[in-house]
């Protein structure tokens, strides 16, 4: 039995993770899939003087990661992207980084992964296979601990993303089946990410094989389509915004989706992007509306409803509500998945899955 039961996407834009605590419940962590090289050097100045921020060390190389990685350098980023990513080494750095943001230290974890549904055969495979080279063992060191944390994986699930976000709505919190028909008939899942969108069709909610031909566009996330945008417009104000990258954007976006303030602040400039992240996702919903929604699944006639997740949910969920109304389905109908952001839902249903499979196993 594993000491730690872990589901973490890791996703081109972001990787979310979440972890089952004793009493039952279950921690989460986010942060931007973005690494720079670092030298944790130090003047010993003390706080208050010197700039503070985390660091990891991994394979004789120390790095800084997310959110803190725009604060110290904008030097030779690294980005997860690209269509053989999945269980690359960026991607198991993800994860460990995720693991040690969860608290976890040493043991026996289980760990549900995911991948793109138009990609899902190969890399389940090949993810498989990195994650548990060296019979799963990992080690990875963290600012101000002078041994490493070493933790080795019992067992690695992948499933398609998307099936994740399913899971919330036919499982509860301790992986038992739920009694509901939320995903009776056909269902579509969109996943709108940073990089990619992925379409998920199920049917009484199981996936279809027969769908992966229409299944994930790259490119077709809010990076193309809202941030790039935006950084554009920005670059062309000022002389100062020059520098900025979409990462300055995409912390701009999420804090004003959970703060109300979208206040770009650079070279003591103050600057309101509301206006313009509306202007975009506006367009994006138009995008998706037209090329996905209309483009291959007819405007939804013939399916019961779509489930919208990932970061492109708040952006897109106004409009794509105005236009195909009750077929998108409104999650704040259902007490399990209301309180659960869009972007952890597929992170959250394979957790739940993880619990169920568990459960299975028990001899009765």
């Amino acid at each position: 039995m594993a000491d730690h039961v872990v589901s973490v996407d890791a996703g081109n834009g972001g990787t979310n993770a979440v972890l089952l605590k004793p009493n039952g419940v279950y921690k989460s962590v986010y942060f931007p899939s973005v690494r720079a090289a670092a030298t944790g050097q130090s003047l010993g100045l003390g706080k208050g003087l010197e700039l503070q921020y985390e660091y990891v060390d991994w394979g004789g190389h120390r790095y800084v990661v997310g959110d803190d990685v725009i604060r110290v350098t904008r030097r030779n980023l690294e980005r997860h992207q690209g269509a053989f990513r999945y269980g690359d080494e960026f991607h198991q750095f993800l994860v460990a980084v995720a693991l040690t943001k969860l608290g976890i230290k040493e043991g026996r974890v289980d760990l549900t992964l995911f991948a793109p549904p138009g990609m899902y055969v190969e890399a389940k495979r090949i993810m498989r296979e990195r994650f548990l080279e060296k019979d799963g063992v990992v080690a990875i060191g963290v600012k101000k601990r002078k041994k490493p944390y070493i933790w080795h994986y019992e067992s690695v699930t992948i499933w398609p993303e998307g099936i994740g976000a399913a899971a919330c709505f036919a499982l509860d919190e301790n992986g038992e089946v739920l009694n509901s028909d939320v995903l009776t008939g056909e269902t579509v899942i969109l996943d709108m990410g940073v990089y990619t969108l992925d379409a998920l069709k199920l049917v009484d909610g199981n996936f279809n094989p027969e769908a992966l031909e229409h299944a994930s566009w790259e490119n077709g996330g809010i990076s193309v389509h809202v941030l790039q945008p935006i950084l554009r417009v920005l670059k062309k104000q000022s002389e100062d915004f020059t520098m900025l990258t979409v990462d300055d954007v995409d912390a701009v976006i999420r804090q004003g989706l959970t703060k109300h303030d979208y206040t770009l602040r650079v070279a003591g400039y103050e600057m309101d992007i509301e206006p313009l992240v509306n202007k975009y996702s506006q367009r994006y919903a138009e995008w998706v509306a037209n090329n996905i929604v209309d483009g291959v699944f007819s405007g939804l006639r013939g399916i019961k409803s779509a489930i919208l997740i990932g970061g492109g949910e708040p952006l897109t969920s106004k409009w794509l509500k105005k236009w195909y109304g009750g077929k998108i389905l409104n999650r704040k109908d259902y007490d399990l998945v209301r309180r659960i952001h869009p972007v952890d839902m597929n992170a959250v249903g394979g957790l739940r899955m993880a619990l169920m499979r568990q459960q299975q196993a028990q001899p009765t």
